[in-house]
């Protein structure tokens, strides 16, 4: 697999319109697929009435035509490979989230009634991402490690393979990045 998406995405660099249809549709596909697991993993964690999960812009279907429009428009000519594919997405998915949690808490702050839980869930959102950021610029290995587990849903193994590295490195990798964010959080 990761042999044929970076052949696919050096035959769109050298100007093959097919190969970039196969890399679009390769894109919506894994967007749906992590879309759908990021959808599932929210609903056990907060219910599945929960105000963020319910939105539309969170459905699976509106999130990865979200993201596969702004990927589209994206310039992508720093992709070599599957790894940095996959880390776009995550990023793009991650700024659409982020910016819809910032629209809805723009939007809960000019009006009258204001849902507190709903807008902690904004506020705790953007914090995260905030802390994420940080985290980025000072560890960036392990930065990719926890936007490929969570954000793209990939296993310690596949995660291992996209960053050269072993399994059991990415497990330290998650471990301590989690322990930063948490640390962050507190």
């Amino acid at each position: 697999m990761e042999s044929t998406i970076t052949h696919i995405i050096q035959q769109w660099q050298a100007g093959d319109k097919h190969a970039e249809n196969q890399l679009y549709q390769f894109a919506y596909l894994k967007l749906r697929k992590v879309a759908q697991k990021e959808r599932e993993r929210n609903a056990r964690k907060y219910g599945e009435d929960n105000k963020v999960l319910l939105d539309s812009v969170s459905s699976t279907t509106a999130l990865i035509h979200d993201a596969y429009l702004k990927m589209s428009s994206c310039d992508l000519s720093d992709i070599q490979n599957q790894r940095d594919f996959y880390l776009m997405a995550a990023t793009v998915m991650r700024q659409i989230l982020i910016d819809n949690a910032r629209s809805q808490l723009a939007k809960k702050r000019q009006t009258a009634t204001i849902v507190q839980d709903e807008q902690q869930a904004f506020e705790e959102l953007i914090v995260v991402d905030q802390a994420l950021d940080h985290f980025s610029l000072k560890y960036p290995r392990q930065s990719k490690a926890i936007k490929l587990k969570y954000l793209m849903g990939l296993k310690n193994g596949e995660i291992g393979q996209l960053l050269e590295c072993s399994p059991s490195l990415v497990e330290k990798d998650l471990k301590f990045s989690r322990s930063w964010l948490q640390a962050q959080m507190a």
